[in-house]
């Protein structure tokens, strides 16, 4: 007598992907640098810093799988800091957006900055 046909094994559930931030450094024409920071999936992730082509900081700021995320600087060529900006967490709506919930300026500054 043959026994039944077996059911094939169940397939353990894939874990959900978790990425590692892998470290990205761009440059100038001339080789000097002019931003790092890490990506995450191909999005920019944790803090990243933009610099001048002199090699003064320019901005710098943390990012949260390409979105931007708390306290960003901005400084002068001569290293004073001109602006501050909290951008608070972002979060999904119904119709699929990700509006960012700004706090808006600190001290002097105005808010929004492009992320490239």
């Amino acid at each position: 007598m043959t026994s039944p046909p077996s059911s094939p094994a169940a397939s353990p559930v894939p874990s959900p992907r978790v990425g590692v931030p892998v470290p990205r450094l761009d440059h100038f024409l001339d080789g000097s640098v002019k931003a790092n920071g890490f990506e995450l999936d191909g999005k920019l992730h944790g803090h990243w810093e933009w610099f001048r082509p002199d090699g003064s900081l320019m901005r710098s700021g943390e990012f949260d799988l390409g979105h931007q995320v708390g306290m960003w600087r901005t400084w002068d060529r001569a290293g004073r800091l001109v602006k501050e900006t909290s951008f608070g967490p972002w979060a999904p709506t119904p119709d699929g957006q990700q509006p960012q919930d700004q706090a808006g300026p600190v001290g002097s500054g105005t808010t929004g900055f492009a992320s490239r």
